[in-house]
């Protein structure tokens, strides 16, 4: 039965996987996925972590696309060169075009396209991303009584959803949060959804407003100040709120797939009453798209 079920999970394996192909790069052999086929063909593979491109001409000769880094950290875009000098201003810009399996395809889709009339665009394979994200920091709990203002740990897990694009203007946000705290303090894992809207939106930088729209809560313990303990509720409560709360953040990008990203949220709810204390809601990460 297991020597089935393996057939089965290669078969579907290699039915759902794009063909492979090995090629030979400045003296590297490497196992290649090919995207497109046309008179540029687009291949990718993926090594230590990081996706590489490349492209092949109809003569059979293979280059790779980079994007490497100057002394002054600034990008070469060494594949916007190769990709102008291979098309010969067929297309009729390499500016926008970006080191992403999606924006190369569309730029390798119109090049072929020009070239043959009987080519057949190759679609996008997916139509939303996904872009993982891991933060630690503090909160004062904002929208519950909290006399004291104590701050307490918090760490969270964000996916973060958005269509086929690598810079999205709109995405949604499914976030776990756990607040850190000793013996009887107030604690609550929170599991939340929200949206997020980019205001500024450039290549290294977005700064963003984000709403949270929902979010079931599992609590407990007691809320302290300097003078008393402050009891919650109840030793352990469950409870569900729509809180339309706002945020906002920031995202510096550092690599060509990855974040340091910024979270000043809960600064005001629409849908809830605050302790009278400002938030001190914040949080530091590191998003990477997966």
């Amino acid at each position: 039965m297991k020597k089935i079920v393996f057939a089965i999970m290669t078969c579907l394996t290699l039915w759902v996987c794009p063909s492979q192909n090995k090629i030979n790069v400045n003296g590297e052999t490497l196992t290649v996925n090919q995207d497109i086929e046309g008179e540029l063909d687009l291949l990718w593979t993926i090594s230590n972590g990081m996706y590489r491109y490349f492209v092949k001409t109809a003569s059979g000769n293979i280059y790779e696309l980079t994007n490497t880094k100057d002394n002054n950290n600034r990008y070469s875009e060494e594949y916007k060169t190769i990709l102008a000098e291979l098309t010969v201003s067929k297309v009729s810009s390499v500016d926008r075009v970006k080191l992403t399996l999606p924006s190369l395809r569309s730029f390798f889709n119109i090049y072929n396209s020009l070239k043959d009339s009987n080519y057949v665009i190759k679609e996008s394979d997916s139509k939303i991303n996904f872009r993982l994200g891991l933060f630690g920091g503090i909160t004062n709990h904002p929208f519950i009584e909290n006399i004291g203002n104590s701050s307490y740990g918090q760490l969270a897990v964000e996916l973060e959803i958005f269509g086929n694009t690598d810079n999205p203007r709109h995405s949604g946000i499914f976030q776990v949060r756990q607040t850190i705290g000793s013996n009887e303090d107030y604690t609550t894992t929170e599991l939340s959804l929200g949206y997020r809207f980019r205001v500024i939106r450039k290549e290294k930088f977005n700064l963003f407003v984000q709403n949270k729209f929902g979010s079931l809560n599992f609590a407990s313990g007691h809320l302290r100040n300097s003078e008393n303990m402050m009891s919650f509720n109840a030793e352990s409560d469950t409870f569900f709120d729509v809180p339309f709360s706002f945020g906002l953040g920031a995202d510096i990008k550092i690599s060509e797939n990855s974040f340091i990203s910024i979270v000043y949220d809960s600064l005001l709810g629409l849908n809830v009453d605050d302790s009278g204390n400002f938030s001190t809601d914040i949080l530091v990460g590191y998003k990477f798209n997966l």
